[in-house]
């Protein structure tokens, strides 16, 4: 072989090797990058599961002025402050999917989320029981009153609640996007009260439902108070999601509160539960995202608590003065909202989050006993009726139709309820159809083993207060007939159910 021949042979040798040098290089340089884009490598993974999560919100705000039918037996509302939503979020571990959805309303009827869901499930596939839907009770909201009256327009908002619902979680749904998780708990014990209080003897009596003596009073005024016949709850648990590029997406809280109020006569309010929702999107720099961020904040168990501060005569001698601030409309619940926004702010800023978490939902339905009247308090109620006395001229007075209502053997002898508990990896979730005492929250907590637990009320349906048997012996607003509906230890029941149903969860 010549020299030069050999020299071309050597030339194009090296220049293979080169080649094959730089495609090596080529290569190694898109395995990185794939390996360092999440949505890249979850794809050259088929196998790996992706955690997803998409929220939207829903616009649930009846008509005013012309259509009072859909305000259940409340005023007409003549104006809106602030518009009501079904606040949606979807998650997805990649097998499963949940929808939580809170919306703004006082309650929460069964058939509504009944029918909701069987909407979802056809729309998004996601199955009844992995679908909870609760109302935060505030009280400037709706009802769903179907009938038609002469001269007015029928209007069903049970029909328009039903589908708004639903195309809610379907938007949630469409807007699913790879993501990860956290959750926390804070604490806001400055703005939760019980309001059923024991008083001194100077007080005098205490008249029940049907002018028998009961030993608690609920929102009892300020002087000659004892102490508070029950616990309030502080905490507020939360989980917020976000993209894997970190754009906030939802953050979901809940918080042992009734309705705050102090709002304008005949306007429709949404109360502190949106006031946090707006707070803490803005806390979060979430403004102008795109999808928008959801805020939501569900009520917790807080049957007997509410806003409003009271105190033993000992406890206020000890603090002094009171202030005598007059707040403007709305001006404390924005407060109170911002308040809630900012603890679970500080909490936010040190969260774990996790790529992806497993989902898991166990649902029961249990039969309760409905109330029946006792034969003293039917005679009560007939002599009431008898008499024609205005039936709003006292609270007690007021209840002797609801009396002869579940005396009737027209009435069904039982309820049922539906209880959901719902695993978000570590974080549980446990999901009531009641108006829930604090103290049954606070030994769901104590007694759950999966933590933390977040407590969600007025949930797939809403059946009343729900006290202990033990605050039943004491009386008070909430254990009257009508506004309890079941059994006297229904609460027992349901928190057996639930922790049984969490320990189901545990062992998955």
């Amino acid at each position: 072989m010549s020299k030069t021949v050999a020299a071309l042979a050597f030339s194009t040798m090296m220049e293979r090797s080169n080649t094959m040098r730089t495609l090596y290089r080529c290569i190694l340089a898109s395995l990185c990058f794939v390996l360092a884009s999440p949505d890249l490598a979850a794809a050259a993974a088929p196998d790996k599961p992706v955690f997803r999560a998409g929220a939207a919100t829903s616009n649930i705000t009846p008509s005013i002025g012309s259509a009072s039918n859909a305000r259940s037996s409340r005023p007409e509302a003549t104006h809106v402050h602030d518009e009501l939503h079904a606040r949606c979020l979807v998650l997805d571990d990649g097998q499963a999917k949940l929808a939580l959805v809170v919306c703004d309303l006082r309650h929460m009827s069964a058939e509504v989320a009944a029918n909701a869901k069987q909407i979802i499930r056809e729309t998004t596939g996601i199955p009844p029981e992995c679908v909870l839907i609760s109302a935060t009770h505030t009280h400037t909201s709706s009802g769903a009153r179907l009938e038609e009256r002469e001269g007015r327009p029928y209007y069903d908002y049970g029909a328009f609640l039903t589908r708004r619902i639903a195309d809610g979680v379907l938007r949630a749904v469409n807007q699913l996007e790879p993501a990860r998780i956290g959750w926390g708990v804070a604490e806001e014990p400055t703005q939760v009260f019980n309001r059923r209080w024991f008083l001194k003897a100077a007080r005098g009596p205490i008249y029940g439902a049907h002018d028998n003596i009961e030993q608690v009073d609920t929102n009892p005024g300020y002087s000659g108070l004892l102490n508070p016949a029950g616990p309030v709850d502080p905490q507020i648990t939360f989980l917020s999601v976000q993209s894997t590029s970190g754009k906030p997406i939802a953050l979901l809280a809940s918080y042992g509160l009734h309705y705050v109020g102090g709002v304008v006569p005949g306007a429709i309010s949404a109360d502190y539960f949106a006031m946090f929702a707006d707070r803490v999107g803005e806390l979060l720099g979430a403004d102008r995202k795109d999808p928008p961020f959801v805020g939501i904040m569900a009520n917790g168990t807080s049957g007997d608590v509410n806003n409003i501060a009271r105190y033993s005569d000992e406890e206020l001698t000890k603090r002094g003065p009171q202030s005598t601030k007059r707040y403007l409309p709305y001006e404390k619940a924005r407060e109170v909202a911002d308040l809630c926004a900012a603890k679970v702010m500080v909490v936010h800023k040190t969260l774990k989050w996790h790529d992806h978490v497993k989902l898991a939902s166990v649902q029961r339905t249990l039969t309760f006993e409905r109330r029946r009247p006792t034969k003293t308090e039917v005679e009560w109620a007939e002599a009431v009726k008898a008499k024609k006395i205005k039936p709003m001229s006292t609270s007690r007075y007021s209840t002797y139709s609801t009396v002869l209502a579940y005396a009737s053997p027209e009435m069904p002898p039982t309820i049922d309820v539906i209880l959901q508990t719902h695993r978000i990896g570590d974080l549980a979730v446990a999901a009531m159809p009641f108006e829930v005492f604090a103290e049954i929250g606070l030994e769901l907590k104590q007694r759950s083993p999966i933590r933390p637990l977040m407590n969600i009320s007025i949930a797939n349906g809403s059946h009343g207060y729900l006290p202990t048997p033990e605050q039943h012996r004491l009386g008070g607003y909430e254990t009257w007939i009508g506004v309890n509906q079941v059994q006297l230890d229904a609460s027992v029941k349901m928190v057996n159910a639930l922790v049984e149903m969490l320990g189901e969860l545990k062992s998955e």
